[in-house]
Order: C-alpha cells, then sequence, then structure tokens
C-alpha cells in the first residue's frame, strides 16, 4: 500500500525504485516477490480497478479518495485476482490497514466497498466468505 501510496504522488518516475522500497521494508524473500506481483498488478490495472471500484463508491472517484483508501483498495483487488488468500481474509486485511494508515473511516468505507465489488465478481462470494 505505502508503494503504490508513493506511485501515486511521484507518478511513472517512482516505478524503478519499488523494488528497492520493498526490499527495505520486507523480510522475507516469499513475501518481498509477492508484494512487488501485487504492487505491479495494482498498478498496471488501475484504471480497470478504478472503473470497477467506482460503480460502487457513489458519489466518490478515485481522484477524491483518501491516498491510503484509494491503494487500499487497489492491493486488494490486485490480491483477489491471485486468489491466493480467501477473500475474507483479503478484505479483513484492507480494513486493518485501512484503520491504522487511514482516518477514522477508512476501516468501514473499505469494508464497504470491497464487500459490494467481491459480491459482484465472484456470484458465490457469500457461501465463499463466510
Amino acid at each position: 500500500m505505502q508503494a503504490l501510496c508513493q506511485l501515486d504522488s511521484q507518478g511513472e518516475e517512482y516505478l524503478p525504485t519499488v523494488t528497492t522500497f520493498l526490499a527495505e521494508h520486507v523480510e522475507s524473500g516469499e513475501t518481498l516477490s509477492y508484494a512487488h506481483e501485487v504492487v505491479e498488478l495494482a498498478w498496471r490495472e488501475r484504471e480497470v480497478v478504478e472503473k470497477e471500484i467506482a460503480q460502487h463508491a457513489q458519489g466518490w472517484t478515485m481522484a477524491r479518495m483518501a491516498s491510503v483508501d484509494r491503494n487500499v483498495l487497489r492491493v486488494a483487488m490486485a490480491e483477489f485476482d491471485f486468489a491466493k488468500a480467501p477473500p475474507k481474509v483479503i478484505i479483513n486485511e484492507a480494513i486493518e490497514i485501512a484503520k491504522e494508515f487511514g482516518s477514522g473511516e477508512s476501516g468501514g468505507f473499505v469494508n464497504g466497498i470491497l464487500d459490494k465489488v467481491w459480491n459482484m465478481i465472484n456470484p458465490n462470494a457469500r457461501e465463499q466468505k463466510g
């Protein structure tokens, strides 16, 4: 999420330094590889993700969202694509990160959007999430 926030503020010129940034903040090689894949996918597919999120964030454009909220959502959407964790875990992690780094409303905001997105992209979401 922090690497995506940096990309958000600095733009494409920050992309070459993402690997270094992640290496400074992630301890295991496996986790580093996964984090890099998530950041790369989230950044590369941000326009597609933004369209998906916009359908459920009534009254909120991605540009209007706080950077933390926007990038927590991007990470979670990328993790949905990788499907290496159950959706419930992805959503709960996203909520906790939003609460820790965002505003007082970030956790609920992220939860509401991710729940709607997951239910839309996966028709069997209720059975898989619970």
